[in-house]
């Protein structure tokens, strides 16, 4: 969540290519749509807020990311 896209950089697999950045947003039709790829970018928006908020992820951020994803609007 803090660095996405630097779990790995090896000689055969090659570089990590998970985005933190909505500007490295990946356009596919693989994986859903890049539905795991992209997930670094809201894990690092989460990881920030987080960090800057403090406390317990279940008692503040993690209910406002919680409502954030159940609301339909």
């Amino acid at each position: 969540m803090k660095d996405p896209g630097s779990a790995f950089d090896d000689p055969i697999l090659g570089k990590d290519p998970q985005p933190k950045h909505m500007k490295d947003f990946v356009q596919t039709f693989d994986d859903n749509d890049g539905v795991h790829i992209n997930s670094g970018i809201p894990n690092h928006a989460f990881y920030q807020v987080a960090t800057r908020i403090g406390g317990h992820a279940w008692e503040k951020v993690g209910r406002i990311w919680y409502d954030a994803l159940r609301d339909d609007r």
